[in-house]
């Protein structure tokens, strides 16, 4: 198994675990996030050391940024925050927006199956009984193993400004 192939396995790993982990208890642990982000900034300082790293490492701070803003606003959970950033540190900056195309393509999926679910599991005295919240690290998930079958994560690529 060579490299990325060896990268893709630890972060699909990752990724499932940390769905699991939302779907049981919408709750996704930290150490799991940290372990993810540590995993995908090694892959990219074995590739390149300084460049290839400081691309992830931007990916990765911009997708904290952006999770932090959505917990703000109160649309994500802290945990679906830290875990986009975790897995936005496998993937440079330059695929920063295919991994967010991704994971909101798997989010559209994941909130019409939420919704469908949720109408055909209601009570027939129709109750306004709230649906339990959307587990998005499903989507991340989903959307970050999607992202890195599609483009390598950490492959030699050359970056310009």
């Amino acid at each position: 198994m060579d490299q990325f192939s060896s990268g893709q396995l630890i972060l699909a790993i990752c990724m499932i675990v940390g769905a699991v982990a939302d779907l049981r208890s919408r709750r996704i642990p930290n150490w799991l996030s940290l372990v993810t982000a540590i995993g995908g900034l090694a892959f990219a300082a074995i590739d390149g050391w300084s460049s290839t790293l400081l691309w992830h490492l931007a990916s990765m701070i911009l997708a904290l940024a952006i999770g932090m803003l959505l917990f703000g606003l109160k649309m994500w959970g802290g945990g679906d925050g830290k875990f986009f950033a975790a897995s936005a540190a496998w993937f440079p900056l330059s695929d920063f927006i295919l991994l967010v195309v991704g994971i909101s393509i798997a989010g559209l999926a994941l909130a019409l199956f939420w919704l469908a679910r949720g109408a055909l599991m209601r009570r027939p005295d129709k109750s306004k009984s709230k649906l339990p919240a959307l587990p998005y690290g499903v989507a991340i998930a989903l959307g970050a193993i999607a992202v890195a079958i599609y483009s390598s994560p950490v492959a030699p690529a050359t970056y310009t400004i």
